[in-house]
């Protein structure tokens, strides 16, 4: 489920940023509502982020819209990943849910390292733009 060769990647297509391997986009959208936090805290994207997405950082919850969160207990990880086979816990795992009124969520488990690493090249890609 996780066992990924290489990290995914970030490129800019306009003013959204595209995830490599997010079929559903929900790893995009998550880049979209992550970057749009910096309007509401009025801190720069590189610290708000950095702390919010730490090893021990709190995630973020967009009410009704979007919610990303670390999983410590088998109960945080949606069923759809867990269906064929357990979700190895001891690592670092993040749940990026995007929120749909009326349907079922879509949800992405992205590993802590490489969920820094998109950060980092979204951080990059807008710097440039």
């Amino acid at each position: 489920m996780l066992a990924r060769s290489a990290m995914r990647t970030v490129r800019a297509s306009g003013p959204i940023l595209d995830v490599s391997e997010d079929p559903k986009k929900v790893i995009s959208d998550f880049l979209g509502y992550a970057f749009s936090l910096q309007k509401l805290s009025g801190r720069p994207s590189s610290e708000e982020l950095a702390e919010r997405f730490a090893p021990k950082g709190k995630g973020m919850t967009l009410q009704d819209t979007f919610v990303a969160y670390r999983a410590e207990e088998p109960g945080d990880v949606p069923p759809e990943f867990t269906e064929t086979a357990p979700v190895d816990l001891k690592k670092e795992l993040w749940v990026l849910t995007r929120l749909h009124f009326g349907k079922p969520a879509t949800s992405a488990l992205v590993e802590g390292e490489e969920l820094r690493h998109l950060i980092q090249e979204a951080l990059k890609l807008r710097a440039t733009s």
